[in-house]
């Protein structure tokens, strides 16, 4: 089971993230939501597409996770895994995502986009709260960390919407996007 302390902790970073979101997309017209910076690189109403789908894909990864067999670490071992992680840059490529979480154009506006992030969010938020399983000793693997535990998935939600809520305000800064 988590502590109380990383139960509050994800809480936190779950809530800061999704106001993070909010931020990021204030005052964003239809027209500014479609605007691409390139034929490679997203609109802002794809990443709140792929923002609103991927809370709940993260959340399922974490469930499969605890289908398999628990893999308890020593307190060293936990260590020297996240010093791992945090040293490991993350790279910044263009527009890569699983095909389960790829815009496809799943919503009509962005406002239907966030809509359904504040409802998926708020489905993780609920899963932080009530979780009981032991996130910790359950690992699934990341492409670019290595294995995450449970709780690692979890909060990788806020991490990912941050991560993307600094494209989104990229984008508003870039030369050619719409007044409106």
């Amino acid at each position: 089971m988590i502590t109380e302390q990383e139960r509050e902790a994800a809480l936190a970073l779950l809530t800061r993230s999704r106001q993070t979101f909010l931020d990021a997309v204030a005052g964003v017209t239809e027209n500014q939501a479609r605007w691409k910076p390139g034929p490679d690189r997203w609109c802002i109403l794809e990443y709140a597409e792929h923002m609103a789908i991927s809370d709940d894909a993260l959340v399922a990864l974490v469930e499969r996770a605890l289908q398999n067999p628990p893999t308890p670490e020593t307190p060293e071992q936990r260590a020297a895994r996240e010093k791992k992680i945090r040293e490991t840059p993350m790279p910044r490529g263009v527009n890569r995502a699983p095909d389960m979480i790829r815009p496809t154009s799943r919503f009509r506006s962005l406002k239907d986009a966030v809509d359904a992030f504040l409802e998926a969010r708020e489905r993780t938020l609920d899963y932080a709260r009530k979780t009981q399983a032991n996130l910790r000793d359950h690992f699934s693997p990341h492409s670019v960390l290595g294995p995450l535990d449970g709780y690692q998935w979890l909060t990788a939600n806020a991490r990912h919407v941050e991560n993307h809520s600094g494209h989104i305000r990229e984008i508003r800064t870039m030369e050619g996007f719409p007044a409106n």
